[in-house]
């Protein structure tokens, strides 16, 4: 009997926690990933501590070189895929092709760059990867960087960037940093950390204009401010890659379409992770995509499982300071209890609905945040709002 030939097309953490789930699920078939950086999965969130010297580059590997011989699982290093035929054959950018029986796409997302024109060069550039990393490390202290974007992205680059020495000045078109998972007052305390540590902060404004002749010197501000810029870090959001599932006739609309088994409109073709869409939804943090992982793990392996997502909690530790943020933090309806502590840099702020518990965001703090996201999750009705705020549970 022929062995099934199981082939994932992207090597990042997504795939690299689905090649682990199979490996203990005791997946029978022969598995080959393909990652166009080469070297073995790493944790793209550490890339930020890496970057200013908190951590070693080997601490960022998922798994060793000894870990996927010992599993036998087949690398195709530094290649990527060209065209995808979903019957069962793909062709590489160096005219390689490979044969499947069951392929799974964990392509992860495109940075979104400004929409104006501008000279491609390395000085313009997102910082997802090693490769951005090295660049950047590269730099010699005391350049000019401008980051665009105030949400997870940005605050993790400019704070890296910043660490190293550099001039950095972040810009958000919200009117406050982490408008998806944060409030405006708790973003305010935040905000105000960031410029304690050296970051100039520009809200409520985009870029106009980017000054590279050749070579990036500024950027324009549509509130009319000029700044002077070395160095141009892209981090407002990302895209889907879902090109090679529209090159291969799947279904998709701003990823990849997927069902609760993680199945593309394709029988033979799966996805996950940053360029999967599922329910009318792309998900770009971590939780999510390993949640998929191990679903998916399950149903390759023959055990039944459905995925339903669950609500994640958004975690950011920048220079010692914890950011916090679970469930819905923007319902208009919903009544606020805050405790603020600004001279610490510390807030906490709940949100309740119809007396149950809806959404939690802190700065400074991790405390009581299992209480919280389970009487978030189950909906639990809320007697006194002041106890949970002390950690003290009172349900009806």
């Amino acid at each position: 009997m022929n062995q099934e030939r199981l082939l994932i097309i992207g090597h990042g953490m997504a795939a690299t926690r689905l090649l682990q789930q199979l490996t203990e699920g005791g997946y029978g078939g022969s598995i080959t990933v393909i990652g166009d950086e080469g070297g073995v999965g790493y944790n793209r969130i550490q890339l930020t501590p890496w970057l200013a010297g908190e951590v070693s580059e080997a601490s960022l590997n998922l798994v060793d070189d000894a870990w996927y011989r010992h599993h036998r699982i087949y690398r195709v290093n530094g290649d990527a895929v060209a065209s995808l035929d979903p019957d069962g054959l793909v062709t590489l950018s160096t005219g390689r092709t490979l044969a499947f029986d069951t392929a799974v796409l964990a392509t992860g997302a495109l940075p979104r760059f400004p929409d104006l024109p501008f000279p491609p060069q390395p000085a313009i550039r997102a910082f997802r990867s090693k490769a951005d990393g090295h660049w950047l490390k590269a730099l010699p202290r005391g350049q000019s960087v401008v980051v665009i974007g105030g949400g997870l992205l940005g605050l993790e680059a400019a704070w890296g960037l910043r660490a190293r020495g550099h001039s950095v000045s972040l810009v958000h078109r919200n009117g406050h940093l982490m408008n998806r998972q944060l409030s405006a007052p708790t973003a305010a305390l935040l905000a105000g950390a960031m410029s304690q540590a050296g970051i100039t902060i520009h809200l409520g404004c985009e870029l106009r204009r980017i000054n590279a002749n050749p070579v990036i010197e500024s950027v324009e501000l549509t509130n009319g401010e000029i700044l002077n810029a070395r160095v141009l870090i892209a981090a407002a959001g990302i895209q889907p890659n879902q090109h090679l599932a529209q090159q291969a006739g799947l279904g998709v609309h701003r990823g990849v379409l997927i069902d609760d088994q993680m199945r593309t409109s394709h029988p033979r073709v799966f996805a996950l992770g940053e360029c999967a869409e599922f329910n009318g939804e792309t998900f770009g943090l971590v939780a999510p995509a390993y949640e998929q992982a191990d679903v998916l793990a399950s149903v390759l392996c023959g055990r039944p499982a459905h995925w339903s997502p669950l609500q994640s909690t958004t975690r950011l530790k920048i220079s010692g300071l914890d950011v916090v943020s679970h469930g819905r933090i923007d319902h208009p309806d919903a009544r606020h209890l805050t405790l603020n502590a600004p001279g610490r840099n510390q807030c906490r702020r709940l949100h309740f609905l119809n007396d149950r518990l809806i959404g939690a965001e802190m700065i400074g703090l991790r405390s009581h945040l299992e209480l919280y996201q389970r009487l978030i999750e189950q909906q639990t009705p809320i007697n006194d709002a002041r106890a949970v705020m002390l950690g003290n549970m009172k349900a009806a």
